[in-house]
């Protein structure tokens, strides 16, 4: 199982300048007094695994992610959050340490590292989902979502948990092989009315 071993964050939201949290063996949270931080911590992973949205990282915009110096510092031309997971099981092919980045500048652009190497967003999103993460899912859930998935339905619950646990993406393979086996089906019909003929 690929773990979170840390985050680094560089001018990201109230974080001025460059702090590295770690995400130690028995982490079971992060707990602190209001507007310390901690939410700040979970819109940064949400940031770097790739969300488009500037809304699910409760920003405006995504340059407002950026620090803006406060009163008493000046504003930041970017912000930058790398996360490091442990791979020692290989569930992602290539290092022992996976180092997923991303950028955003002033102008709005987003940059995106794996190893070190600029990628584009789809690819970071395709080597997240091999360990079930996904920008869009729910691998993190915020502050608010509790109550919303406590008021839903057991059937949108349900949904939920088959997107999480990967049964969802099951079913849509599995209807995929039920549909091509239905024209390759027809096909050998179709030649076997030709045969006999």
């Amino acid at each position: 199982m690929v773990k979170l071993d840390r985050l680094v964050m560089t001018n990201f939201k109230s974080f001025s300048g460059k702090v590295s949290i770690p995400f130690t063996k028995n982490l079971s949270m992060i707990c602190g007094p209001n507007g310390a931080g901690k939410s700040n911590i979970m819109d940064a992973i949400t940031f770097v695994i790739g969300t488009p949205r500037a809304k699910s990282i409760r920003a405006d915009k995504l340059i407002n992610l950026i620090f803006n110096g406060g009163r008493e510092r000046k504003p930041a031309d970017w912000c930058e959050v790398s996360m490091y997971l442990d791979n020692n099981d290989g569930q992602i092919p290539g290092e022992k340490e996976i180092k997923i980045t991303r950028r955003i500048t002033r102008s709005g652009v987003s940059i995106y590292k794996f190893n070190g190497k600029t990628v584009n967003r789809a690819k970071i999103v395709d080597i997240l989902a091999n360990v079930n993460i996904s920008p869009d899912g729910h691998n993190i859930i915020m502050q608010g979502d509790v109550t919303r998935v406590i008021e839903m339905s057991p059937m949108e619950r349900r949904e939920i948990i088959d997107e999480i646990s990967g049964i969802s993406e099951f079913d849509d393979k599995k209807e995929k092989a039920r549909r091509e086996l239905e024209i390759v089906d027809s096909k050998v019909r179709e030649m076997i009315i030709i045969v006999t003929e």
